[in-house]
């Protein structure tokens, strides 16, 4: 497989309504599109998407990062300095050699994975009503694990939202909490105390910092995902080590890509820990990536959070979006499919 041509460009992403979270507000950003070509015209995607707060890089960092990868005709390394760069050489790698075998990314990876993935949903909106009304939607398109961001108006507000969604969606769809951080120790004990009731599926992130999470998981009454205190490879590695948690989020475009999230995957897994896969709020070509992955390890329960594709009103490539509450994953990267 050589690569004659490679294509670096910047692409707006556009939300439909920025999304809470405890960082701020997730609102229009831009992502570096990458574009891999053969000498037989298959062409390999893969997409840079820096987020503050989640990766260390920024969206010039990443640009850069791939135009010096690209200048180098060896091309046999991944791009050094940003890790959301590394993702889109990584994924535009696998996806142009799926493509030269005629193949899907998670069918090139192991051949017996399955074409299609559940995904949880995110519930978004200004008020309870509205995040309730958005996960009754997403209950009722078929989706059976929902996302609710918490941490971002105190906890009486963060019980309001929860048990407003619970209400909406009944006791036999999962819901899983979001709180980026935001509480401290003790608040976030109290809180969990308190939101327990609604039996969460586990919280992301209640505090940051992995020597927080690991003391408060002795205590809480709910299950521990450590998100972005392990936003590194080698931050993972320790989050296991300090049995920081009982779910491990591995974010594929803020990790350095979907290799390097397969090898974390054994290592949480080694310890006796959950892994879920999810998207990083970015486009559909990182998002399909993520879902190939996902399929390929079989990180599929708890379900794959990558059906954010519907948050966006202008994506850069052709949205893959969940049917039924699943991403279809076909051989021609465009989905999902229906066949």
């Amino acid at each position: 497989m050589k690569i004659c041509t490679v294509r670096i460009e910047r692409r707006l992403l556009r939300y439909r309504s920025p999304i809470p979270t405890a960082h701020g507000p997730v609102g229009d950003r831009w992502t570096v599109l990458l574009a891999l070509e053969d000498e037989n015209g298959h062409t390999g995607l893969g997409e840079a998407a820096p987020l503050a707060g989640f990766t260390p890089d920024t969206v010039d960092d990443a640009e850069a990062a791939l135009y010096r990868w690209a200048s180098d005709d060896s091309n046999g390394d991944l791009p050094d300095g940003s890790p959301t760069a590394r993702a889109a050489v990584d994924s535009a790698l696998l996806d142009l050699a799926a493509r030269v075998a005629g193949t899907s990314v998670h069918r090139l990876l192991a051949p017996d994975s399955p074409d299609r993935v559940a995904v949880a949903a995110l519930a978004t909106g200004a008020t309870p009503d509205d995040v309730a009304a958005s996960a009754a939607e997403a209950a009722a398109s078929g989706h059976v694990a929902i996302k609710v961001k918490v941490g971002v108006g105190g906890i009486d507000a963060d019980l309001d939202r929860v048990a407003a969604v619970r209400e909406r969606v009944g006791a036999d769809v999962r819901i899983r909490l979001d709180a980026n951080g935001a509480w401290s120790a003790s608040e976030a004990l109290r809180g969990l105390e308190r939101l327990a009731v609604y039996d969460p599926e586990f919280v992301e992130e209640p505090v940051a910092g992995l020597e927080a999470l690991a003391a408060l998981r002795l205590a809480s009454p709910v299950p521990i995902a450590v998100d972005e205190s392990a936003g590194s490879p080698e931050e993972v590695a320790r989050a296991v080590s300090l049995g920081a948690a009982d779910v491990v989020v591995l974010k594929p475009s803020a990790l350095g890509g979907p290799s390097a999230s397969a090898e974390l995957a054994v290592r949480a897994r080694n310890a006796g820990l959950d892994v879920v896969v999810t998207s990083l709020l970015e486009g559909s070509v990182g998002i399909r990536a993520a879902a190939h992955l996902a399929s390929a390890i079989g990180a599929l329960d708890p379900l794959p959070g990558l059906a954010t594709a519907g948050l966006l009103a202008d994506d850069i490539a052709a949205p893959c979006r969940p049917v039924g509450g699943m991403l279809y994953l076909g051989t021609d990267g465009v989905g999902p499919a229906t066949d």
